[in-house]
C-alpha cells in the first residue's frame, strides 16, 4: 500500500494561473464563452446591462473550466460538455447574485455587486433568469442526465443558504454543522459539474463517480479558504471588507476552531465582543488576533490542506496525464489564490 503524503504537499510556492490551469481546453473554453455570452441575449435591455456588468465582477469561470478539463479528461469536449458548462456557470452566478442579496453586500471583486450597482429587486430578479435559462438549455438540448445532476445540485444549494440563515450568529456552530452547509453551498455545484463533464466526455460509472468525490473535495477546500479571506485578505485583494462574513452573522471555521480551542475566560470575552457588535468599531483586530492565536487560522489551511490532498487522489481515475495536471493545478490554484 503506497504512504499518504503530508497534506502540505499539495501546495506550491505560488498559484497557478486559471490560464495556465486552461490551456489544454483552449479551444472549447472560447466556444463556452460565446455561448454564455449568448445567453444573455434577450429583447429586455436590463439583462444585457446587468450581465454586461456580471462579466467584470463575478467571472473567474473556476467551475465551467473544471466541466470542460473533466470531459477532455475522459475523451473530448463535447457540445454537450459545453453546454453543461454554460448551465454549471448560470448557476452559479444566480447562488452569487442572490447571497450578495441577502447579505446585503457592496462588493464583489472590488467591485459593486448587482443589489448596489443597480437595486435589490433587480438583484433577485436576475438571479431568478439566470435559474431558469440554465434549466432551458439543459431542456432545449435534451441533456436529461445533467438535468438530473444539476437539479439534485442546485436543490441542495437552497437547503444550504437556508440553514445558513437558521444558523445565523450562533457562536455554539460545531464543525460537522459549517461543513454540512459549505458541502451544500459550495462542494455541491463542483462535484456535479465534474461528474457531468466525465459523463459528457465518456467515463464509466466508476469514474463518474471518482470525480464526483474530486469535486466534492475541491469544493469543501475552496469555501475553507474562501472563509479564510474575511481574516486574513486585504480588501484591496479579495475585493470585500474584512470582517463582512461575521458581520453578516457567518459563522465560519476559522473562528469556530478558535473559540473551540481558546481558554474559558477568552472565549467568554470573544464571544461578548461579537454578540455586542463592538468588532465594527475599531475592533476588528482584536478578533483577527484571537483567531490567529488560538489556531483558527491554521487550522483551517491544515483542514484545506487534507481536502485537496483527497481531491488529488482521486485524480487517479484520469487517463490523460495533460488533464489529470492541469485539474492538479485546479487543486492547488483552490487553496492558494488570494482571492
Amino acid at each position: 500500500m503506497t504512504a499518504r503524503r503530508h497534506a502540505p504537499e499539495v501546495l506550491p510556492a505560488e498559484a497557478p494561473t486559471l490560464e495556465t490551469i486552461r490551456s489544454p481546453i483552449a479551444e472549447p473554453f472560447e466556444r463556452f464563452q460565446t455561448e454564455l455570452d449568448d445567453a444573455f441575449l434577450c429583447d429586455v435591455g436590463l439583462v444585457g446591462t446587468v450581465g454586461a456588468h456580471l462579466h467584470r465582477a463575478y467571472g473567474k469561470r473556476f467551475r465551467p473550466t473544471l466541466v470542460l478539463l473533466a470531459a477532455k479528461g475522459f475523451g473530448r469536449v463535447t457540445d454537450e460538455a459545453i453546454f453543461g458548462a454554460v448551465v454549471v456557470e448560470l448557476i452559479h452566478t444566480a447562488t452569487l447574485i442572490h447571497d450578495d442579496s441577502v447579505d446585503k453586500s457592496l462588493l464583489r471583486r472590488g467591485l459593486p455587486t448587482v443589489n448596489s450597482a443597480f437595486n435589490n429587486d433587480t438583484a433577485i430578479l436576475m438571479g431568478d433568469y439566470l435559474y431558469s435559462k440554465a434549466f432551458s438549455i439543459l431542456v432545449t438540448k435534451r441533456m436529461y442526465e445533467a438535468m438530473d445532476l444539476l437539479a439534485e445540485a442546485t436543490h441542495r444549494m437552497s437547503q444550504g443558504e437556508l440553514r445558513q440563515i437558521e444558523q445565523k450568529n450562533r457562536l455554539d456552530l460545531s464543525e460537522r454543522e459549517y461543513m454540512r452547509v459549505i458541502d451544500e453551498k459550495t462542494a455541491c455545484l463542483m462535484s456535479a459539474g465534474c461528474e457531468l463533464g466525465a459523463n459528457e466526455g465518456g467515463a464509466g460509472a466508476k469514474h463518474r463517480a471518482a470525480l464526483n468525490r474530486f469535486g466534492r473535495a475541491l469544493g469543501l477546500a475552496f469555501q475553507i479558504t474562501d472563509d479564510l479571506f474575511d481574516y486574513l485578505g486585504a480588501e484591496t485583494i479579495t475585493g470585500k471588507a474584512m470582517g463582512n462574513d461575521l458581520d453578516g452573522g457567518k459563522i465560519t471555521l476559522p473562528l469556530i476552531n478558535a473559540l473551540r480551542e481558546a481558554p474559558a475566560r477568552e472565549r467568554r470575552e470573544m464571544e461578548d465582543l461579537i454578540r455586542s457588535r463592538d468588532f465594527r468599531n475599531g475592533h476588528w483586530s482584536d478578533v483577527v488576533r484571537f483567531v490567529t492565536v488560538h489556531g483558527g487560522v491554521s487550522y483551517s489551511q491544515k483542514r484545506s490542506a487534507e481536502l485537496a490532498e483527497r481531491a488529488e487522489e482521486e485524480l487517479e481515475a484520469i487517463p490523460n496525464l495533460e488533464i489529470r495536471e492541469s485539474l492538479q493545478s485546479a487543486v492547488r490554484y483552490a487553496v492558494t489564490r488570494e482571492r
